[in-house]
């Protein structure tokens, strides 16, 4: 089901009118502050998305297993119960919410597996905050910001060791890639560097063994240092079995 404006009238919507339902797509909905449910009629709802400006008053969720929440402006939290409320969540994503300043102090659900961050700013000031140490199954981490004051980026212990996919774009004054932030990710992947146009070298340490994937695009100095055999970065990826600098397989 897909909701599309024109509903300024809507303040709650009842899911025991749909009891089949699996997804539902909520937008410019602004007066909208809850979905309601009784007994086990949302048992069938497995993803929720909410954008466009729309749904900024939204205070209760369901459970579910994927909620996409994009532009809502005026977003200020999380529920507070979130691991309680949804253990069956293993997608969540975050756009362009400005003013969501951190996750419920209970910390995210704990069976999550993808993690987008895209353009929170508050959000990623409060970094230090997230807590993601305790998630064990989170595999796929994804983190775009336009925030001025990261230089130096993952912090040590911010991310689990179980991370398999790893994205960073768009940070502005990023220059260096902390080591300390990367020893500990035995199990990545993938790893994709995206416009981050002052990002010079990658960790004097290299990066994780276990590291399948590189991507990197829109970021010239690194791509400049990670020239096949030529630039000075090239010897710390050279183990990587595929590479793609500036949309181009080197490798």
């Amino acid at each position: 089901m897909k909701i599309c404006g024109g509903c300024d009238s809507l303040w709650s919507f009842s899911l025991e009118l749909f009891p089949k339902l699996k997804s539902i797509e909520m937008y410019d909905c602004e007066n909208l502050e809850s979905l309601s449910a009784s007994g086990g009629s949302y048992l069938d709802l497995t993803s929720l998305s909410l954008g466009m400006m729309e749904c900024p008053n939204f205070v209760s969720f369901p459970r579910l297993t994927e909620i996409i929440i994009f532009n809502c402006k005026i977003l200020k939290s999380l529920p507070e119960e979130m691991r309680t409320l949804l253990p069956s969540l293993v997608a969540l994503q975050l756009y362009g919410c400005p003013e969501l300043e951190s996750f419920p102090q209970g910390g995210l659900p704990s069976n999550l597996v993808t993690l987008c961050i895209l353009m929170c700013e508050k959000l990623i000031s409060r970094r230090m905050e997230w807590g993601l140490q305790g998630l064990h199954s989170l595999k796929v981490f994804k983190v775009e910001s336009k925030c001025e004051e990261v230089e130096s980026f993952p912090e040590e212990a911010l991310l689990p060791p179980t991370l398999t996919t790893f994205s960073i774009s768009s940070f502005p004054n990023l220059k260096s890639l902390n080591a300390k932030g990367f020893h500990h990710l035995n199990s990545l992947k993938s790893l994709k560097l995206w416009h981050c146009n002052k990002l010079q070298c990658l960790p004097e340490e290299g990066l994780p063994t276990s590291l399948f994937e590189l991507q990197i695009s829109s970021c010239p100095l690194l791509e400049e240092g990670c020239e096949k055999e030529k630039g000075k970065d090239w010897l710390k990826i050279a183990h990587i079995s595929y590479i793609c600098i500036d949309k181009k397989i080197i490798r």
